[in-house]
């Protein structure tokens, strides 16, 4: 399924006389003339009963509806954090139409926090996404606290969670204002991702939002307001629909113990996930090391796949690669040993027609240039120091990532949650009704409340179920720096060009289907450097292949080319992770952390529909 790629139209601010900020959209404030904290601490916080309601639990959701300045996320991060009895994880997901631009958002808060929260105003303003469309997930405290992001109208992002809300800030500007934000379909949504417990708070007593609430089972009653407002809105579930609640919409248990099958990036990145969530994992792996196979090469290409009918696939791709750049930037910093050149990818336009279709996109403002920008083919010859055929698109986020050391720096962030269970090859699972068995032969590896099947075209032996897995062969050519000594960022058009560590040059990559020769060719390198002289044409005096080195894998893939991220279809606690293709480095930080979502019952970090797309249940008639 596709739509039509379009623009978030960013809030514009403005103040009025009295120094409170305004939306120009709207005409209306974002918030209480009481100050800033105000409103936030009394209507919704206190109207929720926090933070008392949240403690000793392990997780607390809270779901708004209008993030605005982010005041109310700021106000209950400090609670959480001032709090000794604190749930063990926060989870605050908001929506918002019209995002406050990075820029206005520090403004604002140098203007108008107190000290005490220059902090944590400063670390979501660096952590404030790009204004895209779709779901954004950050993390501060340690992982213990979680903002998710919903960027677009309620009324479409909504029905797309998957969530289970102990308390509800309905936020917003005035319903005279700004009429759909509290509307009976708002309140339908809001009742199916609401929790048996739920509550909920507003600053409006709207009689037309009290029916509405009335009639999707919540129970609202009036209280003292906030200044200069005599009154608030407070209320919960009606008790048979919290019945309802808990037998339709249990809340999920954690797992203790989880086994993940393959060491690749894949199995890798959810290793880190699930000892994020204090998940004891055992990873196994056949080889005596992690990254021994497809993950293996030296260098692959870290950018998103942008498309004019914004498709599934380019929907979750961007999504992917925001948060797999994301992460990398937090592994760096950590200073985990990770390698790799944040120095932007070039995607060369293959033909004049494609050429002109990337203007086209980029000139629609569809997506902000700090994403992606066009450049001619001067402009592109003048950044990547040798001559181009024609222009394309720039991706200043994107990279060259050295998979191991990915690997490595996943694993070591993992730290002693998990358990390394290399040179062991898993042959066989069975289930007791309870837990799962990994075993090789006769000798049982580890029991586990779920196994995730992370090793690529292997998880077809092991699964129960016949998955649709493609091994496609792919071999890449190392180029000695010498040949193009003033490349410093990495190309891509049929294929692709990259820098390595070591200083080398990757070239690569072929896509032999049905090919299971595992040799480095002569005809692959031919190939390869075929690739490379539509890439920069008659530029390099091409080497002898017979000269060359390289090395071959066998990636894997779906016969939709989306992966497989999720539950098996009728086996309670078995997981398949496989199926990334040449796309391993974009799609597996946030892969896992779907994943982990799934198996943990936290909200979700992407919308249903993408979910649905990468489910292996799409592969299998239902029944």
């Amino acid at each position: 399924m596709s739509r039509p790629l379009e623009p978030l139209q960013p809030a514009t601010l403005t103040f009025d006389d009295e120094g409170t900020p305004r939306s120009s959209l709207f005409d209306d404030r974002y918030h209480s003339c009481e100050g800033p904290l105000a409103q936030a601490q009394f209507v919704f916080l206190g109207g929720n009963g926090l933070p008392e309601r949240w403690a000793g639990r392990e997780r607390f959701v809270v779901l708004e509806t209008g993030f605005g300045l982010g005041l109310n996320f700021l106000a209950t991060w400090r609670a959480w954090r001032d709090d000794p009895s604190r749930c063990t994880r926060l989870h605050f997901v908001s929506i918002e139409k019209h995002p406050v631009a990075q820029y206005d958002l520090a403004t604002y808060y140098q203007r108008a926090l107190p000290q005490d929260m220059s902090d944590m105003a400063q670390r979501l303003v660096e952590r404030w996404p790009l204004a895209v469309a779709g779901v954004h997930r950050i993390e501060f405290d340690g992982g213990r606290v979680v903002l998710t992001l919903a960027f677009g109208e309620a009324d479409a992002l909504l029905p797309q969670l998957a969530l289970r809300a102990n308390a509800l800030y309905l936020d917003g500007f005035s319903p005279a204002r700004n009429p759909d934000m509290w509307s009976e379909r708002i309140c339908r949504h809001l009742k199916r991702l609401s929790a048996d417990d739920v509550t909920l708070a507003t600053w409006t007593v709207s009689a037309a939002l009290r029916r509405a609430l009335a009639e999707h089972s919540f129970v609202t009653e009036k209280r003292l307001g906030l200044k200069p407002k005599r009154d608030m809105l407070t209320g919960a579930l009606h008790p048979q629909a919290q019945a309802a609640a808990l037998r339709h919409r249990p809340q999920a248990g954690t797992p203790r113990r989880v086994a993940v099958i393959g060491a690749g990036l894949a199995g890798c990145a959810l290793a880190e996930r699930l000892a994020a969530r204090g998940i004891e994992v055992v990873l196994i792996e056949r080889h005596a090391e992690p990254a021994q196979e497809a993950s293996g090469n030296s260098a692959g290409v870290l950018r998103p796949m942008v498309a004019r009918d914004d498709s599934f696939a380019a929907r979750f791709s961007r999504a992917a690669f925001l948060h797999a750049s994301n992460h990398l930037r937090r592994l760096d910093g950590e200073g985990r040993p990770l390698k790799w050149g944040p120095t932007g990818v070039m995607q060369i336009a293959q033909d004049a027609e494609q050429e002109q279709m990337q203007h086209a996109l980029w000139a629609s403002h569809a997506l902000p240039d700090a994403l992606v920008r066009h450049l001619s083919d001067w402009e592109m010859t003048r950044r990547v120091g040798y001559t181009v055929p024609r222009g394309g698109w720039w991706f200043p986020r994107g990279a060259w990532v050295n998979p191991p050391s990915l690997c490595e720096a996943n694993l070591e962030r993992a730290g002693d949650a998990l358990t390394r269970l290399f040179s062991s090859e898993a042959i066989g699972l069975a289930h007791d009704g309870a837990t799962w068995q990994v075993s090789a032969g006769d000798r049982t590896l580890v029991s586990a409340d779920a196994v995730v099947l992370a090793n690529a075209s292997d998880a077809a032996a092991l699964s129960p179920l016949a998955l649709p897995l493609i091994r496609i062969r792919g071999q890449v050519t190392r180029l000695p720096r010498a040949l193009l000594p003033q490349l410093h960022v990495t190309l891509c058009c049929d294929g692709y060009l990259c820098p390595t560590p070591d200083g080398d040059l990757n070239l690569g990559a072929s896509f032999d289907v049905g090919d299971e020769d595992v040799s480095v060719r002569g005809d692959s390198h031919a190939g390869n450097l075929a690739r490379l002289e539509r890439l920069l044409p008659d530029t390099v005096l091409m080497p002898d292949v017979r000269k060359l080195t390289g090395r071959v894998a066998f990636r894997t893939a779906t016969p939709d080319r989306m992966p497989l991220i999720g539950a098996l279809p009728g086996q309670p606690g078995l997981y398949a992770f496989t199926g990334l293709g040449s796309r391993g480095l974009v799609w597996s930080p946030l892969g896992a952390e779907v994943l982990t979502a799934r198996l943990c019952g936290d909200p979700m970090p992407v919308e249903n529909e993408l979910a649905s797309a990468i489910a292996p249940a799409r592969f299998f008639a239902p029944g």
